[in-house]
Formats: C-alpha cells, sequence, structure tokens
C-alpha cells in the first residue's frame, strides 16, 4: 500500500510560549475529546496580526516562513478561536513546529514552555517548582526535551 507523505513541516519561530494553555468556560463543562488545539505556531500568528497589529509580510519575516504560509496559520487560528468562542468547547494551546527564541525553559514537573528573564534560577509560573531546564532550541512546544536532558 502506497502511502502518500507531504513535505517535512518547517520549523517556525515563536517568541515565547502563552501566559496560560487551557481555556474553558466556566459555565460548562466539557469533556477533554471536543477540546479545540491551537498549536503554537497559529497562535503566534494571532499574536502578532490581530494583537500587535503587523502586516503579514512583517509576521510571516518574524516567524520565519513564507507570507502564504503565515495566512494559512492565521486563518485556521482564527477558525479555531471562533469554534471555541461560539460553541462554547474548551481550548488547549500546544504543539506544532516551532523554534522558541531565548529565554525559554521547559519544566520538568508540568511540561510546560515558560519564559524566564531574570537573574535567579528559573521557577515554572505554571506549577511553583524550580525543576526546570533551558529549552532546546527546537523543542516544537511539547518539552519533548525535558525527556531527552533528564
Amino acid at each position: 500500500m502506497n502511502t502518500l507523505m507531504g513535505r517535512q513541516e518547517k520549523c517556525r519561530i515563536v517568541k515565547a510560549p502563552p501566559q496560560n494553555f487551557n481555556f474553558q468556560a466556566v459555565d460548562k463543562l466539557i469533556s477533554t475529546e471536543d477540546v479545540v488545539n491551537i498549536r503554537f505556531d497559529e497562535f503566534e500568528a494571532l499574536r502578532l496580526s490581530d494583537k500587535l497589529d503587523y502586516d503579514h509580510i512583517a509576521a510571516s519575516k518574524i516567524m520565519g516562513i513564507s507570507r502564504p504560509t503565515f495566512t494559512r496559520l492565521l486563518n485556521k487560528a482564527r477558525q479555531k478561536m471562533a469554534t471555541f468562542l461560539i460553541d462554547g468547547r474548551p481550548l488547549q494551546i500546544s504543539g506544532g513546529a516551532i523554534l522558541f527564541s531565548q529565554n525559554v525553559y521547559c519544566c520538568r514537573n508540568c511540561r510546560r514552555p515558560f519564559v524566564w528573564e531574570q537573574e535567579d534560577d528559573p521557577t515554572c509560573p505554571s506549577c511553583r517548582e524550580s525543576n526546570s531546564i533551558k529549552a532546546d532550541a527546537a523543542c516544537r512546544g511539547n518539552c519533548r526535551c525535558c525527556d531527552e536532558n533528564q
């Protein structure tokens, strides 16, 4: 059986992981199977375009991708945000082919990436533990570098 394979996904540059990773309407509890997942690269496209008001050309250069790829990421992110808001489904931010910028660490306890720009040892803002390592440049947003550097 022949399986068609697409091109390998190019890593996208993301300045930093979000401060929060999961969102849910407080008056509606839904199973985890209905979670809307926005990838880190889609989140970054949304942040650059809709929050920071970059045009698509400038934002695509920041992320290290083509303008058409940036537009596709942004459209996917907007569709997922609409599903989250209109249907009231839980939202999670994770995954994607990304490269974090500087000062990103991975927590070995809760496996979340976070930014730490202070002089002292990094402490995870989610679980408040200091069991963290410098994120691998190709962390890819799911902290596999935590497994590889134990």
